[in-house]
């Protein structure tokens, strides 16, 4: 079962990724790792990659988002936004494709 784009809108996904556990808001800094609040750190090879959703925004399609579900080793499961196509960030671009990729296990 691909588990990718199965909402429809951002907060659906938001709330049920939340009641699945993945709780913590995570980010890629500019050194590419996945970071949160600034203290915490994961390079790509400690970080899996789960499912990942895209979503146009209502008003303006250009207005499209990415929502990343994903692993840290340390077993902290949590989500990235990003925004997706040409406003798209490359160093989130390149580390989701850089890590294990688990969203059709």
């Amino acid at each position: 079962m691909n588990k990718n784009n199965q909402y429809s809108t951002m907060l659906e996904a938001m709330q049920d990724l939340t009641k699945r556990g993945y709780t913590h808001n995570f980010r890629v800094n500019e050194h590419g790792q996945l970071e949160e609040n600034k203290t915490v750190h994961y390079p790509p090879n400690e970080v899996e990659l789960h499912e990942f959703h895209r979503f146009e925004g209502e008003t303006n399609p250009a207005d499209m988002s990415i929502v990343y579900a994903v692993q840290t080793k340390s077993g902290a499961k949590g989500t990235v936004v990003d925004s997706y196509g040409v406003d798209g960030s490359e160093i989130t671009s390149k580390f989701m494709n850089s890590i294990d990729q688990k969203q059709f296990d």
